[in-house]
Parts: structure tokens; C-alpha cells; sequence
């Protein structure tokens, strides 16, 4: 039966049996439970194995095999059992990483050039415990371990690629070190050795970079991506902003002016100038003098007014100048007309920026009239839309009868000839 221990140890109280522990892994769990076994603090142990790397790798031996030969808890039998039971086994990566790295330092001890040499047999046989444990390991370790390789420089890819990946990698990485320090131990004097120096620095950098490529390219798409994220919050926010502060507060006003029609006409019509102010220019961008912003700042205040739908369409665009706000004029007073006295549900405003000249149309379906037999105090025509348009140059058309609706076409040449 699987044997499970405490997770934590407590202090001065040995527990048996012994058993790597699960729960307070930072690696394979050996020094976690060696304190639950023994009763101590496991910082202490972990600071005994880092002090007993430091003699040779002996640490490093030592951890790797009882990594190897005790289970862990929760488990009934430990890597090694598991390893000694498997039929087939992935023998072809571990023994072809152990015979290149057994030539590479066979290589560079014979030259006298490693300077660690005594770490060397310890790395070796701590190199292929670990393929074993992998190899070796139950599926809930191995996704464990897989998590860890995942979040370690030069490791990262076993989570994609498996360890073929990684062993294409670490290989020519280790070598491309292994030859920058050799090139760089034999240095010799002042200006012969800026060349070699500069290589074998080269070499070491090539070699660090194959190593840690994968990591930093992935630290590099994370940042992007959590960039990407808080970009979308901040989004999120100033929409759920905009529709709590606008949407929906002039929802609550259309509840109660429910029982007047043009009332809830004017809200919805003003909430949806502010939505298309926010979706489309946000910042402000379009300049007060423009030809299309002062359009829309008629269909604005007639609507506001009046509480009649205003349907605007303008093509084009340009900056103002004083024979174009003649133009803006009389269609302000063609559209306020029209509000007054067509008794249209709706009216159309519609107006071309062209290279060779402006044009503006207000259209609408009411009642219509007769132009013959407008009342001689009634100027509003003659002189805010004709006489201001032939002032500049322009000239309006006014097509309507009775019953049949109104349009006023309004034209200015962009410069006078």
C-alpha cells in the first residue's frame, strides 16, 4: 500500500517511515523529507547538500540518488524499482547525451583546460541520474518536473518539444562554451591575445545564447502577452465606465420621460452622439473648425431642440473658412425649418466635400408648401439661406410642394473664379 507522511516537519520529532515528500517539494522532495524523517528545519538540509556540491558535487550525488532510491509519498515503490521493472525503456537520448558529454570532457581533460575537473565525474553521474528519474518517474512527478523545466532557463522547451529538443540544444550550447574557455585559457600576451579574447568571448556568447534562446523568447511572449491583457483590462474598464456613467444613466432618464415621446426621441438620440463621440473619437481628435464637426454640432442642437431625428451624413471633410460657414448657416437654418414646420419624423442632412466645391441637401417627407404664398414677414428662406449663399458665391434651390415634402440644395465653389 502507498505510504503517506506529513507534509511539514515538526521540530525535534522524527516520524518514520522515510519518504521524499510531495507536498513540500522544491526539486524531488529529498531534503523536505529528510526533515519530516529526522525532525529538523529543511533549510538547514538544503544548505548541507548546497555545501556538499561545493566538495567535488558529492551534494549533488547524494541528492540524485536518494532521489533515486526512495519513494516518494503517497508512492509504494521508488524510481529505481520502477525503472528496474519497465520492459522497454528510452535508452537511445540518455546514452547518446552521455557518450557526446563523455567526449567533450574526455577532450578538454586531456588538454589540461577545465579548470574543474574534479566536478566533472560528479556532473556526469548526476546528468544521467536525472535522465533515469525522468524516464523513471510516475506520471503526477513527471508533470511536476514538467512544470519545473518549464519555468528553468535553457530547459524550457521539454514542456513543447521533449527532451530531443533540449538535448539539440544543451549539446551545442555546452560545446560552444566548452571551446570559448578553451580559446580564452590559452591566452597568451597583451596583442596577441585581443584576437583569441574577443573569439573565445564570441564562442562563450553563442553558446549561452543557444542555452537560454528558448527561455528569454518565452519570457519575452509572456510579457507581451500579460502586456496584451492589461492593455484589454484597461479597456474594459473605461467601457464599463463610459456605459455606467453615460448608457446607463440615460436609460434611467428615458424611464421616466417614458410617457413623452419626443422627450425619450431627444435622450436616445443625445446618448447616441456621445457613444459615436467615444467609439470613434475618443480624444477629440477631430478639430472644432472642421466642416464635419460643425455639422455635427447642427444635428446636435437641432435635435436637442426640437426632438426630431436628425439623419446626418457627411462625405468628406476640410477647414472652414468664412465662405463655408455661410454654407453651415443656411443649412442650420434649412434643417430648423424643417424641424418647425414639416412635421417629419425624421430629416436628412447630407453634405459632399468636393476638391471643386461643397454641396449640403436637407430633405425631408412632411407636410411640404408653396413658395408662392410664404408670407412676406417670413424671411427665413429668402435671406438666411438664399441671400447668405449668393453672398459668397453659392447658391440654394428649393424644391417642395404641398404634401410632397421639402428639399433645400445648398452649393459652394471651393474658390471664386
Amino acid at each position: 500500500m502507498p505510504v503517506t507522511v506529513a507534509s511539514h516537519p515538526t521540530l525535534g520529532l522524527a516520524q518514520r517511515p522515510f519518504r521524499r515528500s510531495a507536498a513540500g517539494a522544491v526539486v524531488g522532495g529529498v531534503c523536505a523529507g529528510l526533515a519530516v524523517r529526522f525532525g529538523v528545519r529543511e533549510q538547514s538540509l538544503r544548505l548541507a547538500f548546497a555545501i556538499g556540491a561545493l566538495v567535488g558535487g558529492l551534494g549533488l550525488v547524494l541528492y540524485v540518488l536518494l532521489w533515486l532510491f526512495v519513494a516518494r509519498s503517497g508512492e509504494d515503490r521508488s524510481i529505481a524499482e520502477n525503472v528496474s521493472t519497465q520492459r522497454k525503456m528510452k535508452w537511445a537520448m540518455p546514452l547518446f547525451a552521455l557518450i557526446v558529454g563523455v567526449v567533450v570532457v574526455s577532450t578538454l581533460l586531456s588538454r589540461g583546460t577545465w579548470v574543474l575537473s574534479g566536478f566533472v565525474p560528479s556532473l556526469m553521474v548526476s546528468s544521467l541520474g536525472v535522465l533515469i528519474i525522468w524516464f523513471g518517474a510516475s506520471d503526477e512527478e513527471r508533470a511536476f518536473l514538467r512544470s519545473l523545466a518549464g519555468a528553468t532557463p535553457g530547459l524550457s522547451a521539454t514542456t513543447v518539444r521533449g527532451w530531443r529538443g533540449v538535448l539539440w540544444r544543451v549539446i551545442p550550447g555546452v560545446i560552444l562554451i566548452s571551446v570559448g574557455f578553451h580559446v580564452l585559457n590559452h591566452v597568451g600576451g597583451v596583442w596577441s591575445a585581443a584576437l583569441p579574447a574577443l573569439i573565445g568571448a564570441f564562442v562563450v556568447i553563442a553558446g549561452l545564447l543557444v542555452l537560454l534562446a528558448p527561455w528569454w523568447l518565452r519570457t519575452v511572449r509572456d510579457l507581451t502577452v500579460e502586456r496584451r491583457e492589461r492593455m484589454r483590462m484597461q479597456e474594459r474598464a473605461a467601457m464599463a465606465t463610459q456605459i455606467h456613467d453615460s448608457v446607463l444613466q440615460t436609460l434611467t432618464l428615458i424611464e421616466r420621460a417614458a410617457a413623452n415621446e419626443s422627450d425619450v426621441v431627444r435622450l436616445a438620440r443625445a446618448q447616441e452622439r456621445s457613444l459615436r463621440q467615444w467609439l470613434f473619437d475618443p480624444n477629440g481628435a477631430s478639430s472644432p473648425t472642421s466642416f464635419a464637426t460643425l455639422a455635427a454640432q447642427i444635428q446636435a442642437d437641432v435635435e436637442d431642440a426640437y426632438g426630431v431625428r436628425i439623419e446626418l451624413v457627411v462625405v468628406g471633410d476640410c477647414e472652414v473658412d468664412d465662405r463655408a460657414l455661410a454654407l453651415l448657416g443656411a443649412a442650420r437654418e434649412a434643417t430648423v425649418n424643417a424641424a418647425k414646420w414639416s412635421g417629419a419624423p425624421s430629416i436628412s442632412l447630407y453634405a459632399e466635400v468636393e476638391p471643386e466645391r461643397i454641396s449640403a441637401y436637407v430633405r425631408d417627407l412632411g407636410r411640404g408648401f408653396d413658395v408662392g404664398n410664404v408670407a412676406a414677414d417670413r424671411k427665413g428662406i429668402e435671406r438666411s439661406i438664399r441671400a447668405r449663399l449668393e453672398a459668397v458665391g453659392g447658391h440654394a434651390t428649393i424644391r417642395t410642394a404641398v404634401g410632397t415634402g421639402t428639399e433645400v440644395e445648398l452649393v459652394l465653389a471651393r474658390s471664386l473664379s
